[in-house]
């Protein structure tokens, strides 16, 4: 459960970005969601090579750190039909 309301309120915060700057919420969401993505990655790469201790808690919420970007840059260009700064 807590995972899920990690994504809906990510969600919320990224859209509501969207929705005061378009520019700002479409920068933001790609730089962190790209940052968080490559964390992911790497550290799943990582644990595949050397498995640790490491809480499997952690991969979701990183995953969700990604996810929730996408997630609100895809449903906002749907709801516009494009991003009006471009």
């Amino acid at each position: 459960m807590n995972l899920l309301l990690a994504v809906i309120g990510q969600l919320i915060i990224y859209l509501l970005l969207f929705v005061a700057d378009p520019y700002f919420g479409t920068l933001i969401s790609a730089v962190l969601g790209t940052i968080a993505l490559a964390i992911w990655l790497l550290s799943f790469l990582v644990e595949m090579i050397e498995p640790s201790r490491v809480s499997s808690r952690y991969y979701q919420f990183v995953f969700t750190a990604w996810v929730s970007p996408l997630a609100a840059l895809v449903g906002y260009i749907v709801l516009n039909g494009e991003i009006g700064w471009l």
